[in-house]
């Protein structure tokens, strides 16, 4: 789901779903759509979801290539993290990444199932992670922390520029630590897409290790796994605004 965020945090509210025009309580959109997926589909979607992470965003500023756009999203899908927030200064997110990309087979449809918030300039990605209480971090070739250095015990937004010019200046001010990736060749820097990928994997790698002390799978709270699973319905059965409608009207009020 893409959302697009003109100004100030966005309050998180997982009691309606909205589709089609019309808003339904997640519940009775299950209830509608379940009879109509296969029982493998269900516990593939039960299992992916107990495995979702929501304590680990990834952030990129500026993104200009939709491949790299594409690829970032099938990553960050791939690996359970729910929420990519785009920042938006000099250049919008490709508008067509998801779809020029998924013909290629880049993204594989991973766009279907996480969600990517666009926000206008650095504030406003503040306001979204503060909301959240994530603390934001991004790379420098001159950090002295370390990739296994950075804490994982508290939400995290990891943070990425530029292609070409990598973070501005006022963002990279904003982020409340920064860390290198070691290198060790005559290049000097990985692609967004790949620097994106290595990082979110050890992190997740982390974060998964922790929350197995803990006895636990994944951290997203039930309510929104609820919600993602009535969306994940809908992008499932075909036609489901039609069974919708037709056993819900055109809208529900809790």
């Amino acid at each position: 789901m893409i959302q697009r965020i003109s100004g100030g945090a966005l309050v998180d509210d997982f009691s309606m779903l909205e589709h089609a025009g019309s808003m339904y309580p997640p519940e009775q959109v299950i209830e509608c759509l379940v009879p109509h997926i296969s029982e493998r589909r269900i516990r593939r979607m039960e299992s992916v979801l107990a495995h979702r992470l929501t304590s680990l965003a990834l952030g990129i500023e500026d993104l200009h290539h939709s491949h790299n756009g594409a690829a970032c999203i099938r990553t960050s899908e791939a690996l359970g993290v729910q929420d990519i927030v785009a920042i938006e200064n000099r250049l919008n997110f490709p508008e067509k990444a998801e779809r020029s990309a998924t013909r290629s087979g880049v993204t594989m449809y991973s766009d279907r199932w996480i969600d990517l918030h666009r926000v206008s300039g650095s504030d406003s990605l503040l306001d979204w992670a503060r909301s959240r209480d994530m603390r934001i971090v991004g790379t420098s070739p001159h950090a002295r922390l370390t990739l296994d250095e950075l804490p994982v015990d508290k939400p995290l937004m990891v943070l990425f520029g530029n292609e070409r010019d990598g973070l501005r200046e006022e963002t990279s001010k904003a982020c409340d630590q920064v860390f290198q990736i070691p290198m060790f060749g005559f290049t000097e820097s990985f692609n967004i897409s790949v620097s994106a990928g290595m990082i979110l994997s050890r992190l997740t790698e982390r974060v998964r290790a922790r929350l197995a002390e803990e006895g636990r799978t994944g951290d997203m709270p039930v309510l929104r796994q609820r919600h993602l699973f009535a969306r994940w319905c809908l992008a499932t059965v075909r036609r489901s605004d039609l069974i919708l409608k037709r056993s819900l009207g055109d809208s529900v009020s809790e």
